[in-house]
């Protein structure tokens, strides 16, 4: 639904500020004033879904109509077709890595390479727009668990938790991503702590600006130092806001939370974490925007910075992992609420919010008609045939930014399609030979086997 949804933003007096485009967060953290609650769980249990411990490493064949949309269908419960293509060609003896562009004297930070990431399990045609515009930025999508691959690319695994998503268990399915990734911060030999890691969503995401604009981007937002950037939401998500026993349970229970370094730690309630958070990105955020709130589709970040905040949310995880076997309180559903956790209690790393939504914009509510050009708003069908004509990005008309990505979740799902295919007229036939990089079985994945039109 488009602008008629509501922030609560202090929260004594549970005052609630209707949003516009125009808005941004005018508080600081001095403004929130909460006191220490001390809140039990909620008595009742939830159990976990039991996960298929099978899980294939085939390469499937070419579907016989192109695509560049996600099926329509779940993840299937059988073991994918054998491909009739030849073996996928050998990788290359050195990684397609593309320097960071931005020179050494702008900082005291330099970033060096900057790696492209995501998690994509089921090998369909949906992957080929996405890789197809990294390769033409002259650099590699780098894909993890790819065709459902249960083991990480040295062999190791993280049990059930590694599986694919087939039985449609949501918290197995989102947390994916934390094992793999972590995975691949601590353990692929040539990442250098002064690389950049930029992950994005798969399957809901268009790159329509320039990817080479990150690094410049990222010193902007962290003020030429180390730190992680995450894209913003002007609500709280699908964490503390949730309905029904999962989100009662959330916020029946409380976390220390520090939001800067010299601030001594406390209590803080589940009913008031998206203020907390609301709290924390207008005091620390140097380029505002409408959009406060953490959300996990997006992450840019040095090596180090990544690896360390990956390791926090770990600790929060297992930390309730231990506790529901104790007291059979509840298992976190999803990565978003983790990382928001983690965001309230690493006051030692400069994580920030892509608040204007510089690098990631998010379809939201708050977007009206005119807002971009090509694109409808939030209560339209998506894109015009024209968007990205020529490779020229849409605009945001409030402050004039090209967003270098464009995510479509939840809601908004069904504008992906105007809005890819659109792209896709424009990437379909550049750089021949494209393809991305299947980080479990280190090989070379040509887009053209999955889907033959693009060249």
């Amino acid at each position: 639904m488009c602008l008629d949804s509501n922030v609560v933003l202090l929260e004594q007096s549970h005052l609630q500020h209707t949003v516009t485009p125009k808005d941004h967060i005018a508080i600081t953290s001095s403004a929130l004033a909460i006191n220490n609650h001390d809140l039990a769980d909620p008595s009742s249990a939830t159990s976990s879904t039991s996960i298929n411990d099978t899980a294939t490493t085939s390469t499937p064949a070419p579907p016989p109509t192109t695509t560049t949309l996600p099926p329509a269908t779940p993840a299937p419960t059988t073991t994918p077709p054998t491909s009739s293509l030849p073996h996928p060609i050998a990788p290359p003896s050195e990684p397609r890595l593309r320097s960071s562009t931005f020179p050494s004297s702008s900082g005291p930070f330099a970033p060096k390479n900057v790696r492209f990431v995501t998690l994509a399990d089921n090998p369909h045609g949906g992957i080929c727009l996405l890789a197809s515009s990294i390769f033409q930025d002259d650099a590699l999508l780098e894909v993890l668990a790819w065709n459902y691959s249960s083991t990480f690319f040295d062999g190791s695994t993280c049990g059930a938790a590694c599986h694919g998503n087939q039985g449609n268990d949501n918290r197995y399915g989102q947390q994916k991503k934390l094992h793999w990734l972590e995975h691949y911060v601590e353990k692929t030999s040539d990442l250098d702590d002064d690389d950049l890691v930029l992950f994005t969503d798969a399957w809901d995401v268009i790159v329509q600006a320039n990817t080479q604009r990150l690094t410049e981007l990222f010193l902007k937002h962290t003020q030429n130092q180390r730190g992680l950037i995450f894209n913003g939401e002007p609500t709280c998500g699908d964490s503390f806001n949730s309905e029904g026993i999962y989100g009662a349970k959330l916020r029946g229970k409380a976390w220390n939370i520090q939001v800067e370094p010299n601030q001594t730690p406390r209590l803080v309630g589940g009913n008031y974490m998206c203020s907390a958070i609301a709290a924390k990105t207008a005091s620390n955020t140097l380029v505002p925007g409408p959009n406060w709130s953490l959300g996990s589709g997006g992450i840019l970040g040095d090596v180090r910075s990544l690896r360390t905040f990956l390791r926090r949310v770990t600790e929060i995880r297992v930390a309730q992992e231990e506790e529901f076997k104790l007291h059979q309180t509840f298992l976190f559903e999803g990565d978003q609420v983790l990382f928001q956790i983690a965001y309230l209690t690493s006051p030692e790393i400069n994580v920030k919010i892509d608040t204007a939504a510089e690098i990631f914009f998010v379809i939201s509510y708050l977007i009206g008609p005119g807002d971009f050009n090509e694109y409808g708003g939030c209560a339209s069908t998506g894109c015009s045939p024209q968007y990205f004509h020529d490779g020229v990005p849409s605009k945001f008309a409030w402050n004039g930014v090209e967003p270098v990505f464009f995510h479509f979740p939840g809601d908004y799902k069904h504008q992906f399609p105007s809005c890819a295919n659109s792209a896709a007229v424009y990437r379909r036939q550049k750089s021949p030979g494209k393809y991305f990089f299947d980080v479990d079985r280190q090989r070379k994945v040509l887009v053209s086997s999955l889907c033959p039109d693009y060249s």
